[in-house]
């Protein structure tokens, strides 16, 4: 009887110790890296690698590498073209106001680096900079989320 438990628990605990890597690989963010630049020509760009993640918790590694001025990280559910995003000419920004399930971080400070933790549902993405005039000016790319595996 006592040998039976024995055998029982160590099959339990093997089992368990199997499966515990597996369970922690598994709600492990995607890693992505952010560049925000305004460019050694002058032109601003915004990078983003990889480009395409699973759907679920991705972790963004937000790095401004302007020596002078702030950037934003905004990422939107979006699968229009990057032309019927609402935009203010006035204000040379995008609408956020207008915009459902924004999120982001606004007002980097140049040389500033954060990191920031989003769950993300399966489909296309842009991510953009929304300071005045930036978005304009190639500051966004396409983040694509896949369903999970």
């Amino acid at each position: 009887m006592f040998s039976e438990y024995v055998v029982r628990t160590f099959a339990s605990l093997a089992l368990v110790s199997c499966l515990a890597p597996t369970v922690a690989i598994a709600s492990e963010p995607a890693p992505v890296t952010v560049k925000l630049s305004d460019g050694h020509d002058g032109k601003m760009s915004l990078t983003i690698k990889p480009a395409e993640v699973q759907a679920g918790p991705v972790e963004f590694r937000i790095v401004n590498q302007s020596h002078a001025l702030k950037h934003e990280f905004m990422i939107l559910p979006w699968s229009g073209s990057d032309s019927t995003i609402p935009y203010d000419p006035k204000t040379a920004q995008i609408e956020e106001g207008k915009l459902n399930g924004l999120q982001g971080v606004e007002d980097l400070d140049p040389r500033a680096t954060v990191v920031a933790r989003f769950t993300l549902k399966q489909g296309h993405y842009i991510v953009f900079c929304n300071e005045p005039g930036h978005f304009r000016h190639a500051m966004s790319a396409d983040l694509v989320v896949s369903s999970g595996k």
